[in-house]
């Protein structure tokens, strides 16, 4: 596991986590899938007219968890110097009604492992998701938030498609620093992420009010 993942990260890792040089800033691997996965800041990004530090081994994890389960997946493996939102991305293709579960990092130095974010939209619309997130994270001994101040997703993805299309289909998952780093935390991330990222992606119902046949 922890060699696969270390394989994944090689894309992103290039020229300090801005990734190739050339070629396209989205990596897309369609699968069919209702729910896609997404990485939006696996490399660095620019935003707000200056260059960000990358989600790092977001890429790794959230390729990792797609594969697993069969789902579509987008993650950002180029850094430009324009913003480049992963909205005009997925709206330009048309999959805008799809659900997703949007992949980001947090730091080292917050008091729970996982912060969700429900953009725009009430928690009480995702009772069933927060629910089922709520009973991985005892199974899987995480301290978990909604909508902290700091983790709301209102801004990026998960605002976005909550504005545009305010269904609720789509969740942001912040992961501290030592829930995603496999090289210095490996059991964190092989006993507990990735295993609560796969119950969870392949439960039935969740986003049920997106359709089977998006």
């Amino acid at each position: 596991m922890l060699e696969r993942l270390r394989q994944y990260e090689q894309p992103y890792a290039l020229n300090n986590y801005r990734g190739a040089g050339s070629g396209a800033v989205f990596f897309r691997q369609d699968r069919g899938s209702r729910l896609i996965l997404t990485a939006p800041h696996a490399v660095r990004i620019f935003r707000d007219g200056r260059e960000k530090l990358q989600d790092i081994y977001t890429g790794a994890l959230t390729e990792f968890a797609a594969d697993a389960n069969g789902l579509s997946v987008i993650t950002r493996r180029r850094f430009t110097k324009k913003e480049n939102p992963i909205t005009d991305f997925i709206i330009a293709r048309g999959l805008e009604h799809h659900a997703f579960l949007d992949i980001h990092g947090m730091n080292a130095g917050r008091e729970f492992e996982l912060a969700v974010g429900t953009g725009v939209l009430p928690k009480e619309d995702f009772a069933f998701e927060l629910e089922l997130i709520g009973s991985l994270a005892e199974k899987y001994r995480l301290r978990w938030v909604v909508n902290h101040p700091d983790y709301t997703g209102r801004r990026g993805l998960t605002g976005d498609l909550g504005r545009l299309f305010p269904v609720p289909r789509i969740l942001q998952l912040e992961w501290r620093f030592d829930m995603r780093d496999f090289v210095h935390y490996p059991a964190n991330v092989t006993e507990r992420t990735l295993p609560f990222l796969g119950e969870l992606t392949a439960a039935p119902g969740l986003f049920a009010a997106v359709p089977n046949n998006t």
